[in-house]
């Protein structure tokens, strides 16, 4: 087997796991790798790490960028990219010894365009062996809806064809959903290995799980792109819960820690736009009906509420 998988690794101030990350790539006993590292003028010794995995490794190639984001590392790698196949690490996680030997062999072997793997946070156990098949709208279906382990990209492998000349939106987080939807959209079929084959690492520092700001927004923005991608037909109100819903964790996110208030009535005004798709929508439980009908009304009401509801558990910024 001679194809060659080309891995792409955005690095930006994760020296502490860094090595770890690119231990665990270069020892994949699936060999046949291109691996591209962007660094994205990380101001710790990250740059330095990765020459020296560089001249440890001729399959790894460094580059050196200004700081322009995640997103535009990884489109930076994918324009040099020459792999059969496209695969992605965040570098402060690392993989399996046989990721990307399960992969591809669970992609050809169910002539698929897209293989998925499962992941574990806290090193859990790898899980039983169990393969899914999916058709494309299958696998956009949880996507929109908001299916974590279907919107994120590294736990995945993509046939180059499906990929080519798409570009991750230049988002600060959740740039990956949006680049999902339209790979899957190009996909005819996806295949799951329920394998646990990813160690994800929540970094506290990091865009994700950094406290609240205005680039939680971009979450909002990323789901937007797919609701006016999908306009109409039997993904469209499945679309419209995945935005609505991320409208309210961002406006929850304004209630709850007095920031980003400029954003506050732009929300609103979204939110307000589907109120009625929302009520009638069977997509929608009844707490979300209920949500959006005293947030539409009594909009003071709903912020004391959702005060008072997150004080009791103690995450609410007095």
């Amino acid at each position: 087997m001679n194809m060659l998988i080309s891995v792409i690794i955005p690095v930006y101030k994760t020296e502490k796991y860094i090595n770890r990350c690119l231990e665990s790539v270069t020892n994949q006993t699936y060999r046949n790798l291109e691996i591209i590292i962007v660094d994205d003028a990380s101001p710790d010794n990250c740059p330095e790490i990765c020459d020296e995995w560089a001249k440890k490794d001729s399959r790894i190639i460094v580059l050196h960028t200004e700081n322009k984001g995640v997103a535009n590392a990884r489109n930076t790698a994918l324009k040099i990219a020459s792999g059969d196949f496209i695969g992605f690490v965040d570098s402060d996680d690392y993989i399996e010894p046989d990721m990307y030997e399960q992969l591809i062999n669970t992609l050809l072997n169910n002539n698929a365009d897209v293989a998925v793997c499962n992941y574990q946070i806290n090193d859990e156990k790898r899980g039983e062996d169990k393969i899914s098949i999916l058709t494309s709208n299958d696998a956009l279906k949880l996507i929109v809806q908001g299916d974590y382990k279907y919107g994120v990209l590294w736990n995945k492998i993509y046939k180059k064809e499906v990929v080519q000349g798409i570009e991750m939106p230049h988002l600060r987080c959740s740039q990956d959903l949006p680049y999902n939807y339209f790979a899957i959209k190009n996909a005819k079929t996806v295949v799951e290995n329920s394998l646990k084959l990813y160690h994800y690492f929540q970094n506290e520092s990091s865009t994700m799980h950094s406290s609240f700001n205005e680039s939680k927004y971009d979450a909002v923005k990323s789901r937007k792109i797919i609701l006016e991608d999908v306009k109409k037909g039997d993904l469209y109100p499945y679309a419209v819960k995945g935005y609505v819903l991320s409208c309210f964790v961002f406006i929850d996110g304004i209630i709850l820690n007095n920031k980003c208030q400029e954003f506050y009535s732009s929300v609103r005004k979204e939110l307000l736009k589907y109120r009625k798709v929302i009520l009638l929508s069977s997509h929608f439980n009844l707490k979300d009906k209920m949500k959006i009908i005293i947030f539409c009304i009594f909009p003071h009401f709903y912020n004391a509420l959702i005060k008072k509801i997150r004080r009791k558990e103690g995450t609410c910024d007095e």
